[in-house]
């Protein structure tokens, strides 16, 4: 498929999957503080700006988000803001300067519930992969304790989980990172073909 610009895919109302990675896999999560910080903000802008958050996993280098938006131009601008505003607080507290992520951020659209509850399995298991916990919910920075154990957090608002669609490999990085959709053949297609209506956004 024909690599499109973000404002190309995504639209109002869509399911995604928002990766942001850091420059030379730098430490931009390092302390308990830091984690919290930056779930206590994406909380702030999620209220403020009318998205939400289905999944998350916020990673010592990265952070994934699984969200829905109304208004894809909002959202986009609250996620600048954030990182941002996130930039300038690690900047202020670990005595360093310049910018931290890589890139803006990357997206990649999910065709329904059914993608979205794998791709929230992939990303939860992130910290299992990288050996930092035995089980995804006993990661602190994720949404895994909130689906497995009930533990309440604030950020996520739950879905009606459907079941993974078949024949699907949650160790594979490819269906989920990689591209501009998560989702079934046809429905890449459709997106190749622009079949949804997509917004610009700046």
């Amino acid at each position: 498929m024909t690599r499109k610009a973000r404002s190309q895919v995504l639209f109002d109302g869509c399911f995604a999957h928002i990766l942001s990675r850091s420059f030379e896999q730098r430490f931009v999560f390092r302390d308990p503080q830091d984690f919290e910080y930056f779930e206590s903000i994406l909380l702030q802008y999620k209220k403020d700006r009318g998205f939400f958050v289905h999944h998350y996993c916020l990673m010592n280098t990265h952070f994934h988000l699984l969200v829905s938006f109304p208004n894809l131009k909002q959202f986009s601008k609250a996620l600048q803001q954030l990182k941002w505003q996130y930039t300038t607080y690690y900047n202020k507290t670990h005595k360093r300067q310049g910018p931290l992520w890589r890139e803006r951020f990357k997206s990649l659209v999910i065709e329904n519930e059914q993608y979205l509850h794998a791709c929230g399995l992939y990303i939860e298991d992130n910290p299992v992969k990288a050996g930092l916990v035995r089980k995804p919910e006993d990661w602190l920075y994720s949404s895994s304790a909130y689906y497995i154990l009930g533990r309440k957090n604030a950020l996520i608002d739950s879905y009606d989980q459907e079941n993974l669609p078949e024949g699907i490999n949650l160790q594979d990085d490819s269906l989920f990172t990689k591209g501009i959709v998560i989702g079934s053949p046809l429905f890449k297609l459709q997106v190749s073909e622009g079949a949804f209506h997509a917004v610009s956004v700046p």
